[in-house]
């Protein structure tokens, strides 16, 4: 008997059983809930039901939210069926999401009159001129700026778009505005799901007041610290609940959440119940990457709802007026939005201009086709003459593998620890799955005896003939607050042979007892450290959160495997800021393409339907 049919038993009403088993069954890979109608029939078959009344009725363990105030395990609504858990997940993030686009009319007349105000540094600095010939129709409104713009005017505001888009820098614009109209006293918050994510928020965000000194936010950001969701809420020891919630909300002016398309349904409703009314959310994310690991796909759900309902980057008239006025003349808006048609409208916006590659190049065309699922088109696009930014091997050359994995060496030949640390991200190999010739564990394998040989003269530079070996990429797999450690860290193995030390980019948190902080790393003791594996080559799902300069994606020989999707393969081309590699047969290349994710939820419909 299987977990989930165990689970089923414990229930004593026959005719949910069936339910029940597939509920739990569904929701370990990812799904909120399951429709109650012809699509499960097979799924039944596959559990061992057959010839099933799918006819549920309100019960002692079924409820809906309508006919019954008392909480049941189960809750079927809308014709789908949920443990009742997750249905309140999803009804607690429809309501804060509702209350949050709630501005009365004087304060956003103030907030209007307060952006008008600042009409010269929006026009010098936030919708600056550029000569955008070479932009496509969609591209050309300024959608950076506008999204600054309702950054200021809402209290929620969702930003999506690809790699390259821009997210961080419209974050540095929507900060430069409100510290522009509030002054000094402006507190804002930085979180993301994991560390990494946090960190690479931080250093985007400051890389901004480089390369645009007069937004004037780097005193703002000097004093603004980049958390985990978790660590932003506060844990509580052996607690599922958080220290801000709904009666102890977030302190801040301003929250911006990155990396959106990983929060699972359940941090999602913990998240949004601890932002207080009189607080700016903003959150990011791509939404055509891959969903969380966790139960849920909210933030592709809420992307998808605004599609469906025709409210995608439209403004009502008078809105959109007004907004082209604070825009350049050559980048105004024309899409009407007419009517209303969803509660989110007017609070997301897309950004469309990618300035990482031209959209018409073969890194742009591929990366278009793979979301779309267009896997025809994928050998004439591979065909099409180099861009410098995709590469793809049918032949799985290892000679082509060998030349990458040579890119290790700026790291391990660099002596200082500083400076190994950021070459660390000049490359990674991103695999697929963790199983088979082209998983994880295999290729970690190949890639440290390729090493290993190449400096067999040099074995103090890598000589991996131990558990733990000077110059190994380590990542850790296990949280460790006292650490200040996350999963998803990656450090250097240094120091002598009986002394050695794991080295870590820094950390922008508090110190601890067990690790010393520097300006410029991390370091602990690799003992202290609970878990950790070599990551050389990592998985797709752990490279979310993540940029390299170049990356080469390793498919499976066979396909087949469940995981094998279309946000899987666009997740990790994407994880390149300068160049993808990719090994895969043109079949595999094409069914990864044709296969999605696909999570059941009820949050779509129940958005549509709360206007």
């Amino acid at each position: 008997m299987t977990y989930h049919e165990h689970f089923a038993s414990y229930f004593k009403e026959e005719q949910l059983k069936p339910f029940i088993h597939l509920l739990s069954k569904r929701m370990e890979s990812g799904h909120v809930c399951i429709p109650i109608d012809e699509s499960i029939d097979a799924a039944l078959i596959e559990c061992g039901y057959t010839g099933i009344d799918k006819t549920i009725s309100l019960s002692n363990l079924v409820s809906s939210e309508e006919s019954d105030p008392i909480k049941k395990p189960f809750i079927f609504y809308n014709n789908k069926f949920y443990l009742q858990r997750y249905f309140q997940y999803e009804t607690t993030i429809l309501k804060r999401l509702k209350d949050l686009t709630l501005v009365d009319d004087h304060l956003s007349q103030e907030r209007k009159n307060a952006v008008e105000s600042q009409n010269e540094f929006i026009l010098s600095q936030i919708s600056k001129k550029e000569d955008i010939s070479n932009f496509s129709e969609i591209e050309k409104p300024d959608w950076q700026a506008v999204a600054a713009i309702q950054g200021v005017l809402n209290n929620l505001t969702i930003v999506t778009g690809g790699p390259g888009t821009g997210k961080t820098t419209t974050v540095a614009k929507i900060l430069a505005l409100l510290n522009k109209i509030g002054g000094e006293d402006l507190s804002v918050a930085l979180a993301a799901p994991t560390g990494k994510a946090a960190v690479r928020m931080k250093e985007s965000l400051m890389n901004s007041v480089t390369q645009f000194p007069d937004l004037d936010i780097k005193k703002l950001l000097a004093k603004t610290e980049a958390k985990t969701i978790h660590r932003l809420l506060g844990t509580k020891l052996n607690s599922p609940f958080f220290k801000h919630n709904k009666e102890n909300p977030l302190p801040f002016d301003v929250v911006v959440i990155d990396e959106a398309s990983m929060i699972s349904v359940a941090m999602f409703a913990k998240l949004l119940d601890a932002i207080g009314l009189n607080t700016r959310l903003i959150i990011l994310g791509d939404s055509d990457q891959l969903a969380s690991v966790d139960a849920g796909s909210l933030f592709g759900d809420i992307c998808t709802s605004q599609k469906e309902t025709a409210c995608e980057n439209k403004f009502e008239q008078d809105h959109l007026t007004w907004l082209n006025k604070l825009l350049q003349s050559d980048r105004q808006l024309n899409m009407v939005l007419e009517g209303k048609t969803s509660f989110l409208a007017e609070q997301l916006v897309r950004l469309k201009k990618t300035y990482r590659y031209n959209q018409d190049s073969r890194m742009g065309k591929f990366t278009q086709a793979v979301i779309n699922g267009n896997s025809d088109k994928l050998e004439s696009i591979i065909n099409l003459e180099d861009d410098g930014m995709l590469s793809v091997d049918f032949e799985y050359d290892p000679k082509i593998f060998e030349e990458f994995i040579l890119k290790y060496s700026a790291y391990i030949e660099e002596p200082i620890i500083e400076k190994a640390l950021k070459k660390i991200n000049n490359c990674r190999v991103l695999c697929a799955v963790k199983q088979s010739d082209q998983g994880v564990y295999k290729l970690n394998e190949r890639i440290q005896a390729f090493l290993k040989n190449k400096y067999k003269t040099t074995p103090k530079l890598f000589n991996p003939n131990s558990e733990i070996y000077y110059n190994q990429l380590i990542i850790v797999t296990k949280n460790q607050p006292d650490l200040k450690l996350s999963n998803g860290d990656v450090g250097i193995v240094r120091g002598e042979k009986d002394n050695l030390k794991v080295y870590f980019p820094p950390v922008l948190s508090d110190n601890s007892e067990d690790a010393s902080i520097s300006n410029n790393y991390l370091e602990i003791n690799p003992g202290y450290i609970e878990q950790w594996e070599p990551v050389f080559a990592m998985t797709i799902h752990k490279s979310q959160g993540s940029e390299f300069d170049e990356v080469f994606v390793v498919l499976p020989k066979k396909g087949g495997d469940q995981l094998l999707t279309r946000e899987l393969l666009y997740t990790g081309v994407t994880r390149a800021k300068n160049k993808a590699h990719i090994q895969s047969s043109l079949e595999v290349l094409k069914t990864t393409t044709q296969n999605c994710v696909k999570r059941t939820s009820g949050i779509n419909d129940r958005i549509k339907n709360k206007n």
